[in-house]
């Protein structure tokens, strides 16, 4: 029988407490962490591979035939295993970088987190690269190739991480450079309607609390607007008044239009020069900035 998604936060939890003894006094804010994280890595793993995740169970029966079983290959560990230790890899940086560590290494990673699953380590770590990035807009630069040391930095240049904000001790980067790419390729402006058409889409509600980001209505309006990544105003001669947003002048001081283009592009899968309009607009962007 396939564990179930608690037994398997249950087990993630036991071994980060056996890891770490401050784990096992961890807050409320690290539990819910864990939480959001095992849900964001299903999200990002696709339903297709959670379809899959016996794949390499060998059903077996027994010498009278009267009993199955399920015999994994432990050279081959299923797809479960392998988004298990993902999973780990994501919650491990994570609490890292809650504690301001941004320095790791590839020998650390194996031998706390997934040993014995060392052949299979290219692909949790870009799976677990994917996660950071994409949810919580957190990347993973190589700082020594010789001895795999890496750094956890903010993506696209932005410095606001909305720890406090939110759901708290989570980073909300990742929902700044989405609104980001949004209003981008809305020609640089976007209505409330249009905004919140997108976000709904990824399952972002006003007024909904989501298990990354808090509520996201209050994150948009309010704290980004606050801290200078968006402009609100009122689109010129709307009845009723409708809002409107653009980038404020913190997006443009710390990232490019480029940067977000390519960003989004690489979301959707496609060139950045698929978008022609938008292109030409980053290059004159890089153009003005030089």
């Amino acid at each position: 029988m396939e564990p179930s998604k608690n037994s398997r936060r249950d087990s993630t939890q036991s071994q980060r407490d056996t890891r770490d003894p401050e784990g096992a006094q961890a807050s409320r804010v690290e539990a819910g962490e864990a939480e959001a994280i095992d849900t964001t890595s299903e999200n990002v793993m696709g339903s297709s591979q959670r379809a899959s995740t016996h794949s390499s169970a060998r059903a077996s029966m027994d010498a009278s035939g009267s009993q199955a079983r399920e015999v994994f290959d432990p050279d081959i560990p299923s797809q479960e295993v392998l988004n298990a230790k993902t999973i780990d890899v994501v919650l491990f940086l994570l609490l890292k970088y809650r504690r301001q560590q941004h320095t790791f290494c590839k020998a650390e990673i194996l031998y706390t987190v997934i040993r014995g699953y060392e052949d299979h380590f290219t692909s949790i770590f870009a799976k677990a690269s994917d996660c950071l990035r994409l949810t919580f807009g957190l990347e993973i630069v190589e700082k020594n190739p010789r001895v795999h040391s890496y750094s956890l930095v903010h993506a696209l240049g932005i410095t606001y991480d909305g720890m406090r904000h939110g759901f708290p001790g989570v980073p909300k980067t990742g929902l700044v450079i989405m609104v980001l790419c949004i209003i981008f390729i809305e020609d640089n402006c976007a209505s409330e309607h249009v905004l919140w058409r997108v976000l709904n889409n990824m399952g972002l509600y006003a007024g909904r609390d989501h298990f990354v980001y808090g509520d996201p209505g209050i994150l948009v309006t309010e704290h980004f607007v606050q801290e200078g990544y968006l402009e609100c105003r009122q689109m010129a001669g709307s009845n009723p008044p409708i809002k409107e947003y653009l980038w404020g002048p913190r997006a443009h001081a710390e990232t490019t239009k480029m940067k977000i283009l390519k960003f989004f592009a690489s979301i959707v899968k496609q060139d950045p020069r698929s978008y022609p309009t938008r292109y030409a607009d980053a290059l004159q962007d890089e153009i003005d900035r030089a």
